[in-house]
């Protein structure tokens, strides 16, 4: 079940502003950003940048982070990256001259590491439901109703 929450315009718009620059500043890439961005799949954010980008968010906005696990979101650094890719050195350089001297034809990737499990990741959509609610929440848990302007 949803939580719905009234919200007015402006700061919605303040949050969407502020939320959006700070992602842009993390982001090594030049990746147009809106509500459906995620960090990993669309940023190319792993392992330690994403675990530092959510720290400083954390830390920037004051959020409670008590219901957030991080490991339903991201894979850690070690199931990123082949931790033994430097033992793997002089085959590495060997495969390396073997695919040259064929052309591309014979490939063999010792660089990517399939993932033991699956990971939900995160959306800016959800940084920004994070950011308006102070808690963690996820966008699809929470809709946001624009407050009647106040006559005033």
């Amino acid at each position: 079940m949803q939580k719905i929450v009234c919200q007015d315009f402006k700061t919605l718009r303040k949050a969407y502003v502020e939320i959006k620059g700070f992602l842009e500043k993390q982001a090594f890439s030049d990746a147009k950003i809106s509500l459906d961005t995620r960090i990993v799949q669309d940023l190319e954010l792993y392992g330690d940048d994403n675990y530092f980008l959510l720290d400083e968010f954390i830390t920037q906005y004051h959020l409670d982070y008590e219901n957030f696990y991080y490991g339903e979101h991201f894979l850690s650094e070690g199931e990123v990256y082949n931790p033994n890719l430097i033992f793997l050195l002089p085959v590495i350089i060997i495969l390396f001259f073997i695919r040259l001297l064929s052309f591309g034809k014979i490939t063999i990737n010792l660089f990517s590491q399939k993932p033991k499990r699956t990971t939900l990741d995160m959306s800016f959509g959800d940084m920004l439901t994070w950011y308006l609610q102070g808690e963690y929440a996820l966008r699809n848990e929470v809709k946001f109703v624009l407050k009647a302007p106040s006559l005033n």
